[in-house]
């Protein structure tokens, strides 16, 4: 199998990725190459492409530090226990490649047109990743293997240890919804006051969609705002560079818009989106928490997200993993989730399988705020 692998995109053959791409993909290059350039001190960018007569595949990945102490607050968040876990933790900054985007997890990052033996291409793949970077820890999300078309992948490689992770949160946007108002008609009496009375705590709220140049004029702001929420997560692998919207913004495929929330001409928030044919992706935000009780910031960026969605005709709203029971409060729906650890290291393995298997999404109550299911 000719099957390449290039560390950063100068050695990428351009033409021949973007003759593989699919049309519409996140995988387009200068949506890839816009987090390269932004994201240089803290991961490695990996490129692979298999081109042969049997094998059309691309695909994009990243080599980054996870820090021990995230791991334990989320081990911590999802109840995972073990008397052993705060020692074995202890070892844990981990250098690890995912095959996906750390900072974009709920989307694949592998597209294949044609493989002869799909086992075989992620046998190799990880065999020259192992080789060429001396890896040997790797996250695989699921969303790799429904590309790959593996089901039950830890029963095809036991070495891989699956872990079940927050679900991501889905809203179906109703047919029927043309507008706002349509979206607010559809909800039980309850939750429509709620969201009249975050409507009213806001009102004092200025909320614009930002162009280049307020993206420059506001971008140490906006570093700031997406730091106070980072601090709060229960896990990241590194922190996100807002400064790489400068660049999503001018990027066609897919569509990113960032949205910002001022009160007497004070940035005290943001948000972001990313939109493809069919999907609108809610991306990250940024908060100012002095705020967020009194004029209910985050309830606020989420209708608006909404309220982007229905207007751009989209059929479905990706909020992601976090607060998952605030969004089921404007009818999102949770979708299971999961990764796979594999850990070269026999020991490691059995050190970390018990561990990593007890985590569990976090424990929240669904909520069903519509008159019908949509």
């Amino acid at each position: 199998m000719n099957l390449q692998l290039h560390i950063g995109s100068k050695t990428l053959d351009k033409k021949k990725w973007e003759s593989i791409c699919p049309e519409g993909s996140f995988l387009s290059l200068p949506f890839k190459l816009a987090f390269e350039q932004h994201h240089k001190s803290n991961i490695k960018h990996l490129y692979y492409v298999a081109d042969d007569k049997e094998n059309k595949a691309i695909g994009y990945a990243q080599e980054f530090n996870i820090r021990s102490n995230r791991i334990r607050d989320y081990q911590k968040k999802n109840k995972a226990k073990g008397s052993l876990n705060n020692i074995v933790l202890r070892l844990l900054n981990l250098k690890v490649v995912a095959l996906g985007n750390g900072l974009l997890t709920n989307i694949s990052n592998f597209s294949a047109v044609e493989l002869s033996n799909n086992i075989d291409f992620f046998n190799s793949l990880l065999l020259r990743i192992q080789k060429d970077l001396s890896a040997n820890k790797f996250i695989i999300p699921d969303h790799f293997f429904k590309e790959l078309k593996v089901e039950n992948p830890n029963e095809i490689f036991p070495e891989l240890i699956k872990v079940v992770v927050d679900q991501d949160m889905h809203l179906k946007i109703s047919k029927e919804w043309n507008t706002f108002e349509d979206y607010t008609k559809a909800l039980k009496k309850k939750y429509r006051s709620r969201l009249k009375s975050v409507m009213k705590k806001s009102e004092d709220v200025e909320i614009k969609v930002l162009t280049q140049a307020e993206l420059v004029k506001h971008a140490e702001k906006m570093q700031e705002l997406f730091e106070n929420v980072y601090q709060k997560s229960a896990f990241g692998i590194s922190p996100f560079n807002t400064s790489i919207y400068t660049d999503l913004i001018d990027s066609d495929i897919p569509k990113c818009q960032v949205i910002a929330y001022f009160l007497a001409d004070e940035m005290i928030a943001f948000s972001s989106e990313l939109i493809d044919d069919k999907n609108l992706y809610s991306y990250f935000i940024g908060l100012d928490y002095r705020y967020n009780k009194s004029h209910r910031l985050y309830e606020r960026i989420l209708n608006e997200t909404i309220k982007s969605a229905i207007s751009n005709k989209k059929s479905k709203l990706i909020f992601g993993r976090t607060a998952a029971e605030f969004k089921s409060n404007v009818g999102a729906q949770p979708i299971h989730s999961e990764i796979f650890v594999y850990l070269k290291s026999s020991v490691l393995r059995r050190l970390l399988r018990p561990i990593l298997e007890n985590i569990q999404a976090s424990n929240w109550v669904q909520r069903n705020p519509f008159k019908e299911i949509i």
